[in-house]
């Protein structure tokens, strides 16, 4: 038995703490990029321990970098979020890049992305290791290379 009241309460503190986050990285895909520099990718980010946020994006294809559209009287809009800032990986959740919302943004392309390419991001998060990811390039379907 602890004889100290304090003791007691850090070892109860202690096992009670929440966990760090245990992420994984699922589902990359770009779109197909034709002549254009500049690319978006997806990913769907899964924690299932405690919350995180995920802070930037390296690629050896580009300059990578995280935006976010929005829609501003029927208008889209993207700006980029900074590293500071990042995105919230919530704890036992899931953080999903997507068309129309958050994604990756790659610019200065080094040699334009069809379909059938891979190529790779590595995610930088604020407490977990970063997490590399291999994206599969789909074809454009809409007509639009890149957004």
């Amino acid at each position: 038995m602890l004889k100290h009241p304090l003791a007691a309460i850090l070892l109860v503190a202690g096992c009670t703490a929440p966990a760090g986050p245990k992420i994984s990285v699922r589902d990359g895909w770009a779109r197909e990029a034709g002549q254009a520099d500049m690319a978006a990718a997806y990913v769907t980010i899964e924690n299932k321990g405690g919350a995180d946020r995920l802070t930037g994006v390296r690629t050896d294809i580009g300059t990578a970098s995280l935006h976010e559209t929005s829609m501003d009287g029927g208008i889209a809009r993207m700006r980029p979020i900074h590293p500071t800032e990042g995105m919230v990986v919530p704890s036992n959740g899931k953080l999903v890049l997507t068309q129309g919302g958050a994604h990756v943004m790659i610019s200065v392309l080094k040699r334009p992305l069809r379909r059938g390419d891979r190529l790779s991001l590595t995610l930088m998060f604020d407490k977990a290791r970063p997490e590399k990811v291999q994206v599969t390039v789909k074809p454009a379907i809409d007509g639009a290379a890149a957004h």
